[in-house]
């Protein structure tokens, strides 16, 4: 393994608990030895981008270190879902979850393989993960440009804060 690097991971639920589930999904990814949780968002509401009619996400970020290369980060994230109840492939695309995790950054390294796109593709389209992302890594600039994320409209568009983690 590298050495040490800043990793942002975006979490959603907006079935059941949703509160609970995105603790139960921090609490995961912190006992994880290889994952070291420094700072949570203060979490979100917002409406589903995309799918079939339904209910508010509560979204989050929170930020890592750790050396694992982005394939692990990505299978630990997955292995959470999966633990907290999530079935892969959805059964309705974009449909409601009860947990989604998605690897929003890793500070300084850009990917692009078919199943795993970072920065996440519609990072700086989304307040919903954007906002998050800034308030764990407000100095985030993305590591293929070097544009800082705090620079772009959705870091300052309305979005419904519902407070710390």
């Amino acid at each position: 393994m590298g050495s040490a690097r800043r990793v942002v991971l975006g979490l959603g639920s907006n079935l059941g608990d949703r509160f609970g589930t995105l603790r139960a999904a921090v609490e995961a990814l912190g006992a994880d030895p290889d994952l070291e949780v420094l700072r949570e968002s203060p979490r979100y509401e917002s409406p589903p981008a995309g799918g079939p009619p339904q209910g508010d996400y509560v979204n989050a970020a929170v930020l890592l270190a750790t050396s694992l290369p982005a394939r692990e980060i990505l299978a630990r994230t997955l292995a959470v879902e999966r633990s907290l109840g999530r079935t892969r492939p959805d059964a309705v695309r974009w449909g409601p979850r009860t947990i989604d995790i998605d690897v929003l950054w890793i500070e300084g390294e850009p990917v692009a393989e078919p199943d795993l796109e970072v920065p996440h593709p519609r990072l700086c389209e989304r307040a919903f993960a954007l906002r998050p992302l800034l308030d764990v890594a407000p100095d985030a600039c993305d590591p293929r440009t070097a544009q800082p994320y705090a620079a772009l409209p959705a870091a300052s568009a309305p979005i419904r804060r519902l407070g710390e983690a």
